[in-house]
């Protein structure tokens, strides 16, 4: 069993407020940062409350706290139920805005940062495409109905595992289509000077943008958490990103999933839909109940996404 703690730290001023009765300056700064110790003192009371405690899936346990986790209180409470921790394989993890270290830590086969997740996905389908070269280089003996089957099976399904939880950018998914296109050109054997355009080579290969297959698999996906119950991990998650968390940071905003999943129904026209509040999460949540129309909202989006960009 392997386990992994995760400590989600918030970044708090720990200097001591000494006040002086000969600098009223001095008084209101001290104000100023016992209110701001109270409001962090409320969030984290809220977070506590929202935020899923423990993820499970098969034999990884990932234990999720505000503060430093007690692994041998864990232990021992896992080893009164027949229960073995892999000590080799426990990593602590902590989640925090100021560092990128946790972007590389693995869970079920995909990286917790985006950007990070997408050049592993790149590396490891590029080593599966060359190891099948014999079969792009054949030409004729093989057809390219065969030729593009084991693509989408032996190359394309490791290249976008998980996809749906991307949250990117869209030069990162031009990027991503560039990418995409580059194996399927591999695919077909298509060698500097001939050339083909990239309309051309999407029909040819029955395959559309990378960009658009992962808008399919988000919201795919965002249907079907939508319909689970409320108390799992990922509900519980989003419930809490739609909580008030006081005041913003400071620089430009990331770029996060629920982000990206507005920007898809912004695209929409004569759309009264949008995903900023958890008001507007709950409404999404009722028509998620209902496949069809979920069904139909989805083909909406995609058919958006897919549609030439405006001259005005």
């Amino acid at each position: 069993m392997m386990m992994t703690v995760m400590m989600m730290m918030m970044l708090m001023n720990e200097s001591s407020c000494v006040r002086s009765s000969h600098d009223d300056d001095d008084d209101d700064d001290c104000d100023e940062e016992e209110e701001e110790r109270k409001k962090i003192a409320d969030l984290t009371n809220e977070l506590e409350k929202t935020l899923p405690t423990e993820i499970a899936y098969a034999d990884d346990v990932d234990f999720v706290g505000l503060n430093f986790v007690d692994t041998e209180e864990v232990q021992n409470t896992l080893h009164k139920c027949n229960l073995l921790v892999n000590i080799d394989k426990t990593e602590f993890t902590t989640l925090s805005r100021a560092g990128t270290e946790y972007k590389n830590t693995k869970k079920v086969g995909t990286l917790i940062g985006d950007e990070e997740d997408v050049e592993r996905r790149k590396r490891l389908s590029n080593a599966a495409l060359t190891k099948l070269l014999n079969v792009w280089i054949k030409g004729d003996k093989i057809k390219r109905k065969t030729k593009l089957k084991l693509y989408r099976s032996l190359v394309k399904s490791i290249l976008v595992y998980n996809c749906g939880t991307w949250a990117l950018t869209k030069s990162e998914e031009e990027k991503l289509n560039a990418f995409h296109r580059k194996q399927l050109r591999k695919v077909l054997n298509i060698k500097y000077p001939v050339k083909i355009t990239n309309s051309s080579l999407y029909n040819k290969c029955e395959e559309h943008p990378l960009s658009i297959y992962i808008l399919e698999n988000r919201w795919r996906l965002f249907g079907h958490i939508l319909r689970r119950n409320i108390e799992i991990p990922a509900n519980k998650s989003m419930n809490s990103y739609f909580a008030t968390h006081g005041k913003k940071f400071r620089g430009r905003p990331l770029t996060t999933l629920p982000v990206v999943l507005n920007k898809d129904l912004s695209r929409l026209q004569e759309n009264t839909l949008q995903l900023t509040t958890r008001e507007d999460l709950e409404h999404l949540r009722c028509i998620a109940q209902n496949r069809q129309q979920w069904r139909e909202l989805s083909t909406r989006i995609r058919k958006a996404a897919e549609a030439p960009p405006s001259d005005d």
